[in-house]
């Protein structure tokens, strides 16, 4: 389940709980596959929005350049 009103923040800080408890192995196994999937499903979705931010920034100066604002 995707939890879009999450910031990127707040997902990171839940991926990083769900690492811990596995690498501390304090998740009881009835948990165990719920977290993995949670987990990888968290990695994809800050993935996906590392990239949009990337083309956004890249596209802004793109822009920039397009317009000669340059200092090139």
């Amino acid at each position: 389940m995707s939890d879009d009103s999450l910031t990127y923040e707040q997902k990171l800080e839940q991926l990083e709980q769900i690492l811990k408890r596995l690498d501390e192995a304090s998740t009881p196994i009835d948990r165990l596959a719920a977290d993995v999937k949670q987990g990888a499903r968290l990695i994809k979705e800050l993935d996906q929005q590392l990239r949009s931010v990337e083309a956004e920034v890249r596209d802004a100066f793109k822009q920039l350049e397009d317009s000669g604002l340059t200092s090139e």
